[in-house]
This record gives structure tokens, C-alpha cells and sequence, in this order.
């Protein structure tokens, strides 16, 4: 079973930006996602608070499938699950 990094103990990515021109269907649905929250009046507010945003990622290797990066905060909530096999991770705090 993949286990959690521990907030002392993990493997940090890097903080990634998402632009329209690298990243645009994964920029339109977070600014989608600021509309629909109502966080933004307009989308071009919301456009330039995503563009300025930076989203810091955490490396996980799933032995037998392969490499995956999660968004940290996400990991922080403890219910994360592998992409390839569908599993919940073991929270970091759990032993093998």
C-alpha cells in the first residue's frame, strides 16, 4: 500500500504556475472552479489571481505503476489515492 509523506518528510516538486499558453485546460477550470466559487466578479479577475497563483506539488512513486504529483495542501486533507490502482494511501502517520 502507498503511504503518505509526512509533513517533515516529504519530496517536494516545485511551486508551478499555470498559464493559458502551458497549461490551459488545467488554467480554465481553476479559474472555472473561482467563478463558481464566487471568489471573482469577473473572469479576467479571476484569470490574473490564477496566473499569479503558485501551486506547490509533492512526488509520489507507486511501485509497479509509476510517478504521480499531488497538490500539498491536497495530501495535508489525508485522502489521497493512487491514480493507477484506485487506493486509498495510508495516512503518514500509520506504519506499513
Amino acid at each position: 500500500m502507498l503511504k503518505l509523506n509526512s509533513a517533515e518528510n516529504y519530496e517536494h516538486l516545485c511551486n508551478v504556475k499555470l498559464t493559458k499558453e502551458q497549461y490551459p485546460i488545467a488554467f480554465n477550470n481553476k479559474v472555472a472552479e473561482l467563478m463558481e466559487q464566487d471568489l471573482f466578479t469577473t473572469k479576467e479577475e479571476a484569470e490574473k489571481a490564477v496566473s499569479e497563483m503558485e501551486i506547490e506539488l509533492e512526488l509520489y512513486y507507486h511501485k509497479d505503476y509509476g510517478l504521480f504529483a499531488v497538490e500539498s495542501e491536497a495530501v495535508e486533507s489525508g485522502t489521497i489515492y493512487s491514480p493507477y490502482s484506485g487506493e486509498l494511501c495510508q495516512d503518514a502517520d500509520v506504519d506499513c
